[in-house]
């Protein structure tokens, strides 16, 4: 057996494991009785420690160099040995006992934020979440000095690769200086509209209901995947077996919804991987800023369209009865309100939203560049959302700095992805909607199946075979560029 395959056969053993703490993570998440919280903390952290140790043997690393001096492989398996050699090298100098303490931390940080976060106990969660970022910011130092990168470049690279603080700066800078003007313009022309909100209670029973049947003609295969609910709506599993959250409120339906289109996104793009890499790092999904460019492309620019209402207001009726709220030009003006004044980043509208983004980033840099400390974030919280927003959070934390997930899990370096992301699912939008100029009478009708097998030909199926800018090169003939966010925002609304 060649070095190559050698290798095919310890990353297909890894991608098992990986599976199954992704199964555990969503289990711990969704039906988890809270006293197993201790245990199974112990046993993700076991879990990730075995991975690692197999990651980093000495085998593997011989196995890398004789493979790379072999050669005659193919394309698609000669990225997979890159990506196999960057795995490699992410995790080679990072000591098996820090893998192991921080994932410990991490889980037992999340599971005191599930319980704080209502408190608005920041004082109480504080040392959870301390202890979690000291982990996370030794493990990227120590990543820093053998990749030659800042440490915060590190963890961006993890959520992003290609991506920096130099480039992202650039792109955000743009948005800093477009997006408040055109939200207040927005707003100003809205405030002269009536505006019909719909009257609750729904029904959690009814209101799955109708994101299953949303799901469903989105494409999404039920037998392999389902929908539960969780304190923070989010995607996991693989390809074979998708475990969708979203979270209900019997007030309203909306935000539900919304968050059942976007994890759907997550999904498709998962379900449509190419099966034959399923075990290996090309054919995983190429970085979380592609994923969330899946699930906002399905989110913002079809979901909420007018097309889109005027399939989803029959099965919107057959759940919820007849009320004056329930007409396709209302619900647009619903779900396309601009409201700066929301403190929430996920019920954020798509105008503002990327600002929520960029409070986080700069807070973010600060902290891994040593400017800030982790008992100063609400402090810095509240500024950041002053200057972008125009808001306070002031003795507000839990609409505040402990409103997300992502920190708690330890997962620095995220939050850029998700703008990242939107820009990327401007722009492949905007080239299916050029190629195909009738599908809004397909999103009409409730068929999504040729959006569906467009994005699975020209994106799903190249999984991590291209990098970012290779792939928006080749689907839409340029690299990464704002313009066409911009330009959506400006037609859209």
């Amino acid at each position: 057996m060649t070095a190559y395959l050698q290798l095919k056969t310890i990353f297909k053993r890894l991608s098992h494991l990986q599976y199954t703490q992704r199964i555990m993570q969503w289990d711990e998440a969704v039906m988890m009785p809270q006293g197993a919280s201790d245990a199974r903390a112990a046993a993700l952290a076991t879990l990730c420690r075995t991975s690692q140790k197999m990651l980093i043997s000495k085998k593997t690393q011989a196995l890398i160099n004789k493979a790379k001096e072999q050669g005659g492989l193919s394309s698609w398996d000669n990225t997979n040995l890159m990506w196999m050699e960057k795995q490699y090298n992410n995790a080679a100098d990072i000591p098996l006992h820090l893998v192991e303490e921080f994932s410990q931390a991490g889980t037992l940080c999340e599971q005191a934020w599930r319980q704080l976060r209502p408190q608005n106990n920041w004082q109480a969660f504080l040392p959870h979440f301390k202890r979690s970022f000291e982990l996370i910011k030794k493990i990227a130092e120590i990543r820093s000095q053998s990749l030659q990168l800042a440490p915060y470049d590190v963890l961006l690279d993890d959520y992003a690769p290609g991506f920096t603080q130099k480039n992202i700066d650039n792109i955000f800078s743009k948005l800093k200086l477009t997006l408040p003007p055109l939200a207040q313009k927005i707003k100003a022309r809205q405030a002269t509209e009536m505006r019909i909100e719909p009257q609750g209670p729904f029904s959690i029973d009814q209101q799955k209901a109708l994101g299953i049947k949303v799901m469903s003609a989105l494409q999404f295969d039920f037998n392999r995947g389902r929908l539960d609910a969780s304190h923070h709506p989010f995607c996991s599993g693989g390809p074979t077996d998708v475990r969708m959250t979203t979270r209900y409120d019997d007030d309203e339906f909306i935000t539900s919804l919304l968050g059942i289109c976007h994890e759907t996104g997550h999904a498709l793009y998962e379900q449509g991987l190419p099966l034959e890499w399923i075990d290996q790092p090309v054919g995983a999904i190429h970085s979380m800023a592609m994923h969330e460019s899946q699930s906002l492309l399905i989110e913002m620019q079809v979901c909420r369209s007018k097309s889109f209402l005027e399939y989803l207001l029959p099965q919107i009726k057959a759940e919820f009865g007849l009320q004056p709220a329930f007409t396709i030009d209302n619900l647009l003006k619903v779900i396309t309100k601009i409201d700066p004044t929301n403190l929430i980043r996920v019920n954020a509208d798509e105008v503002t939203y990327p600002l929520h983004i960029i409070v986080r980033y700069e807070i973010e840099k600060a902290l891994f560049k040593g400017e800030i400390t982790i008992e100063d974030l609400p402090h810095y919280w509240d500024e950041g959302m002053k200057k972008y927003l125009g808001l306070t959070t002031k003795g507000n934390d839990k609409d505040g700095v402990m409103q997300d997930v992502h920190w708690p899990s330890g997962a620095f370096g995220y939050f850029p992805a998700y703008t990242l992301g939107r820009l990327i699912a401007a722009q492949f939008f905007a080239t299916f909607a050029n190629q195909h100029p009738n599908y809004q009478d397909n999103i009409k009708t409730g068929n999504f199946a040729p959006l569906r097998a467009w994005l699975k030909d020209n994106i799903h199926s190249s999984a991590s075979s291209l990098s970012t800018d290779d792939l928006l090169l080749k689907v839409t003939g340029k690299s990464l560029d704002s313009d066409y966010f911009i330009e959506y925002v400006k037609q859209s609304f």
